[in-house]
C-alpha cells in the first residue's frame, strides 16, 4: 500500500477494503490489472497503487482488454468524452453484473492511484 500510516491511519484500512472487493473475481483480474496499470501511467502513481496483494496475472492481448483500457483511457482522461460506443463496445465482452463490477472497479483503482500521487507528496 502506498499510503503513509502515520498521515493518514484510516484511509488505507479503507482502501484496502475497498480493493479486496475490486478483486474478487467478479471481472476477469488479467483485464483489471491491464487497467490497474494503466491508470498509473496515466496519473503518475507508482507502480503498485491499487495491486492487489495476490499479484493478478496479467490479460494477454484480447478484444476485451482491447475495449477495457480504450473505456479506461477516456475514463481517467476526460469523462466528458465517453461515448456509448466506448461503453457498447465493453457490453459485448461483459455481462451487467460484471460490467458494473467494472466501473466502480475502475473507479476505485483510479481513486487510490490519484491519491497514492497525492499523499506522495506528503512523504
Amino acid at each position: 500500500m502506498t499510503f503513509s500510516a502515520e498521515l493518514a491511519p484510516n484511509v488505507a484500512d479503507a482502501f484496502s477494503h475497498l480493493l479486496d472487493g475490486v478483486w474478487d473475481g467478479r471481472v476477469d483480474t488479467g483485464v483489471l490489472e491491464r487497467c490497474r496499470q494503466r491508470v498509473g501511467e496515466l496519473v503518475g502513481a507508482p507502480p503498485d497503487a491499487g495491486r492487489h496483494p495476490s499479484e493478478p496475472i496479467p490479460a494477454t492481448d484480447s478484444a476485451v482488454v482491447d475495449a477495457c483500457l480504450a473505456f479506461t483511457e477516456v475514463w481517467v482522461i476526460d469523462p466528458h468524452a465517453m461515448t456509448d460506443e466506448l461503453a457498447a463496445s465493453v457490453r459485448l465482452h461483459l455481462s451487467d453484473a460484471e460490467a458494473a463490477a467494472f466501473t466502480i472497479g475502475l473507479a476505485t483503482i483510479e481513486a487510490q492511484a490519484r491519491a497514492a500521487v497525492a499523499w506522495g507528496a506528503f512523504e
